[in-house]
């Protein structure tokens, strides 16, 4: 579905076709949330990022929407997740060192990730596997959220509709709902990375 469609299925099932209490610029931004607080919550959007090294560079910015990062490859060989600990070994508790070569590990922190070796040549294809948020959305987004949960995403609005609207019972009802969605997306998911 398009986000126009989640929000014609939404004003559609609270019955507020042509109704302008909610502009769809506000609907926008309650998808883009409801989207926002699935992926976070399921892990749902996978997305793959390339980069090129640059000779004697260390630290590269991650993605902006990065939630986490799975695998970093650095010319298609795989590098290896290390930690502040695992790199004061292999530099001899001297992070500044500027041995290079070509990068056998990863270190992810702040928003960026750290090669080591330092790479030795530029225009290395290093390719980022992670999971992400959402981009912003507009009405002529294409949804980042997997399609089994487009559905999902109406209850969402329909909750925030009917709070909106002072119909607590309706909005309380459409919050379970919710919180049923984000357990099965979160189940779901869990189950199909096994």
């Amino acid at each position: 579905m398009t986000p126009s469609e989640i929000e014609t299925a939404a004003r559609r099932a609270y019955n507020g076709e042509g109704d302008d209490f909610w502009s769809s610029a506000e609907i926008m931004d309650l998808i883009y949330a409801a989207s926002l607080e699935l992926s976070i919550e399921s892990l749902a959007i996978e997305r793959t990022f390339t980069t090129t090294s640059v000779l004697s560079q260390r630290s590269y910015s991650l993605p902006t929407e990065t939630i986490s990062v799975k695998r970093i490859e650095y010319n298609g060989a795989k590098l290896q997740p290390t930690t502040f600990r695992e790199d004061d070994a292999i530099t001899l508790s001297n992070s500044n060192s500027t041995d290079s070569g070509t990068p056998q590990y990863y270190m992810v922190w702040n928003e960026a990730f750290f090669l080591r070796p330092i790479p030795d040549t530029t225009g290395t294809e290093i390719k980022i596997y992670s999971i992400n948020e959402p981009q912003r959305i507009t009405t002529s987004s294409t949804m980042e959220i997997p399609t089994r949960y487009h559905l999902d995403i109406v209850k969402f609005l329909l909750r925030e509709m009917y709070s909106k609207d002072k119909n607590l019972q309706q909005s309380s009802y459409y919050t379970g709902l919710w919180e049923q969605a984000k357990l099965r997306a979160r189940k779901w998911e869990a189950k199909r990375k096994r």
